[in-house]
């Protein structure tokens, strides 16, 4: 058996030598020396960022030209419970085809691509396995499905790492304090880019069995809701009102046919998350997007959907038309033509509802909790998907 390769998941890993080799300097530069610290604690749930200052050291023949002062290193996050939804999730080999197997050809502005591995798969059949169960089970059974993987996944010993561009210069993300109308129009404006570039593309699209369709498994959205129902309700029955849990309870119903209509055509690849905290503004008017964990392919107005109700207090509500003509504008202009406004619109209020379905899903998964926050960032997002709503 072969010696087992260094794949590093603590921040004392980070070591010089092991950066000094995956980021390949020119010959007669060496790096010497590497500082770390931790990026935006309590933002990764599911996944933990290191900024990494490097020190480099060259010989007077070496250059000592584009060589980044610092980078990003990327790990699963250390926390059993959110590491066990990543894995099963398979959120951090998505990731990985994102920035290693599609890159820039998807159009959008992200960091640039520096190193990543991770360990094989030792099992890819189970992955199928429990598809297919999701599939036929019961949605019952598919709960006792779930709840088995996820702790299966606990038990994982598989290693993932990334290494980027460290965006230094950008504004900080403020999910929480929530983002401005100019953010919103910016960052959808990069969203129609992107949407556009990979509209109807069979290229991007089909270049993983890991970009997932947004209409996969509606049984396990179903079962989980069933699951977190009425502990989610008596924790928010004052924010989100008996109308209102009535009408998830009709989406509970429908969640098979609306996400087959979200991922029918004329679909495009999704970000799946994308909202603030993965939208770095630089000072020169530019954005990068980052956090490719969610990847996905289905209808544009999920995304829209996405960052107008987790980024924007309630309170902006008067904007939204102004918004949604925004993207939609910037969406044909760049050539796309079997959109109209009557679907989009559509597609994003349905997204509103699904996405208000999988608050209830996922409120026992993750564990969020803020240290310095009166309320978690499940609490933050349930109430402001429930305002736009």
């Amino acid at each position: 058996m072969g010696k087992r390769r260094h794949i590093p998941q603590l921040e004392s890993e980070f070591t010089a030598q092991w950066l000094g080799e995956v980021l390949s300097p020119p010959g007669g530069t060496r790096l010497a020396g590497v500082r770390t610290e931790p990026v935006g604690h309590g933002i990764g749930f599911i996944g933990d960022l290191f900024r990494c200052h490097l020190q480099w050291i060259h010989s007077e023949q070496a250059l000592a030209k584009d060589l980044p002062d610092s980078v990003i290193v990327k790990v699963p996050a250390l926390h059993d419970d959110n590491r066990a939804v990543g894995e099963a999730l398979q959120v951090y080999e998505r990731e990985i085809v994102a920035y290693r197997d599609l890159g820039e050809r998807m159009g959008l502005p992200m960091p640039q691509f520096h190193h990543a591995d991770f360990d094989p798969h030792p099992a890819p059949w189970i992955d199928r396995l429990v598809e297919k169960l999701f599939t036929r089970l019961p949605v019952r059974g598919v709960n006792w499905v779930i709840m088995r993987f996820i702790g299966l996944s606990k038990r994982s010993r598989r290693r993932y790492v990334i290494v980027m561009e460290d965006i230094a210069d950008a504004r900080p993300p403020a999910q929480l304090d929530g983002g401005s109308i100019d953010d919103a129009l910016a960052g959808l404006g990069v969203l129609a880019g992107f949407h556009a570039t990979n509209w109807m593309s069979n290229e991007t699209t089909e270049a993983s069995e890991l970009i997932w369709p947004i209409e996969r498994t509606p049984r396990l959205w179903q079962a989980s809701y069933i699951r977190n129902r009425d502990e989610f309700i008596e924790r928010f029955r004052d924010v989100i009102g008996d109308e209102l849990i009535a009408r998830l309870d009709d989406v509970q119903e429908r969640i098979p046919e609306l996400t087959e209509v979200l991922g029918s055509k004329p679909w495009t690849l999704q970000h799946g998350d994308f909202r603030l905290d993965n939208i770095l503004y630089r000072p020169d008017g530019s954005l990068v997007v980052v956090d490719f964990q969610l990847i996905g392919r289905g209808r544009a107005g999920w995304d829209v959907a996405y960052l107008i109700t987790t980024a924007l207090h309630p309170e902006h509500r008067e904007a939204e038309e102004q918004m949604l003509r925004h993207y939609h504008n910037a969406l044909v202009s760049a050539g796309v033509d079997d959109y109209p406004w009557g679907m989009f619109c559509s597609d994003v209020e349905a997204s509103k509802m699904v996405l208000a379905h999988r608050m209830v899903c996922s409120s026992d998964v993750l564990n969020t909790q803020m240290s310095d926050q009166p309320d978690s960032f499940v609490d933050l997002l349930v109430k402001r998907v429930v305002g736009w709503i």
